[in-house]
């Protein structure tokens, strides 16, 4: 919606625009235009049927980053607000936020989290 804006056309318009340009795909069904110009993507049932060869084939290591320069990350969450009380969206913010780390190192990223 924001990208409209910025073009200066209406946000469905610019999705038409945006799926007419897609080229063809092996893994993409098809592209609908929903709302006031959402872009949903469906993709083939070969597609999944690919990505779970995948996994199954790679084991445990699916989903692992290999190479030797692989950038440190950072991840910052819940960051308490001196000026106010903690509230129940910090500790879904401190769930994500440990999620997310712990998928980066899985993966082979060097990861560290600050709360």
């Amino acid at each position: 919606m924001a990208l409209a804006r910025v073009a200066g056309v209406k946000p469905r318009e610019l999705a038409e625009r945006i799926v007419a340009s897609l080229p063809e795909s092996r893994i993409v069904d098809r592209c609908e235009i929903a709302g006031p110009g959402f872009i949903n993507i469906f993709l083939k049932a070969q597609a999944y049927h690919d990505l779970l060869g995948s996994i199954r084939a790679d084991g445990v290591r699916y989903g692992e980053v290999r190479g030797d320069n692989l950038p440190r990350i950072l991840v910052e969450y819940v960051s308490a607000n001196p000026t106010g009380p903690l509230h129940v969206g910090h500790g879904r913010g401190a769930a994500y936020g440990d999620a997310l780390v712990r998928v980066l190192r899985k993966a082979g990223y060097q990861a560290a989290s600050e709360y």
